[in-house]
């Protein structure tokens, strides 16, 4: 797990955010096959800003991809979340990339009293991966699978990440709480469940993010959310979203 917290000053910690009541920690969620390092310069200025960050490496991550049920990987950001708590955070705000965007908007669905949810380019929404044939065939294969008793024996699956094919090793109870159409990860019916405010931030060259303009008028109304566009295609929206996300965060404290 990556940490990164303001500098300590005389023996205080400087927090921006404190000095506006308020001491907000960022859990930050890279996405399918990346590392924490995917946040390097938006977890340095968001640290800059006064906040304390967390970027654990997630289940989805390239060294580890899938090794845990869609709703038991939540319990990564869960430490993360705890870790923050415990070096002074008294608010949560969870921020997620791609699959992590995904997985932002489940855990803001799951988890109540986040300060807010940040989705970059949120992706791998399973209601469009499952109309692509491989992964219909391997979805089909875990269902089998499962029904056979063999659910937890790993076998070799389809997967997309950003338009590319590629295998994933995993079981296929695992598979199927990712891709099935009872998955935890639905966006659209997550977006409508969160009980904190929404930034998405979608680059303006990035295929994967044509529909989120429906999936941002899902959540529920409040006047924080925001939909911004950067100007990046889908893997630098980390990097061009360094404003947006600064100053949105400083404006949950004002």
């Amino acid at each position: 797990m990556t940490r990164i917290l303001p500098l300590v000053l005389t023996g205080c910690l400087v927090f921006a955010a404190a000095a506006r009541g308020q001491t907000i920690g960022v859990v930050m969620m890279h996405g399918k096959t990346g590392t924490p390092a995917q946040f390097d310069a938006l977890a340095a200025a968001v640290s800059a800003a006064g906040f304390s960050v967390e970027r654990p490496e997630m289940c989805w991550s390239r060294t580890r991809i899938y090794d845990r049920t869609y709703l038991d990987c939540l319990s990564d950001a869960d430490e993360a979340a705890a870790a923050l708590k415990a070096h002074g955070a008294d608010a949560i705000v969870i921020l997620g990339m791609s699959l992590g965007g995904n997985a932002a908007l489940g855990y803001g669905a799951q988890r109540p009293g986040l300060k807010g949810v940040v989705a970059l380019a949120p992706a791998s929404d399973p209601d469009r991966l499952r109309r692509l044939p491989p992964v219909a065939q391997s979805l089909a294969d875990a269902q089998a699978l499962i029904a056979a008793g063999k659910g937890d024996q790993k076998r070799t699956f389809n997967d997309f990440n950003n338009g590319t094919q590629f295998t994933v090793t995993t079981t296929a109870k695992i598979y199927v709480s990712f891709f099935g159409k009872d998955t935890a990860g639905e966006m659209s019916a997550n977006a409508a469940h969160l009980t904190a405010p929404l930034l998405i931030v979608s680059g303006d060259d990035d295929r994967t993010q044509r529909d989120t303009g429906a999936l941002f008028a899902r959540a529920p109304h409040d006047p924080r959310n925001a939909h911004i566009t950067v100007k990046s295609d889908h893997i630098g929206t980390p990097t061009a979203s360094v404003a947006a996300v600064v100053a949105w965060l400083k404006s949950l404290s004002p």
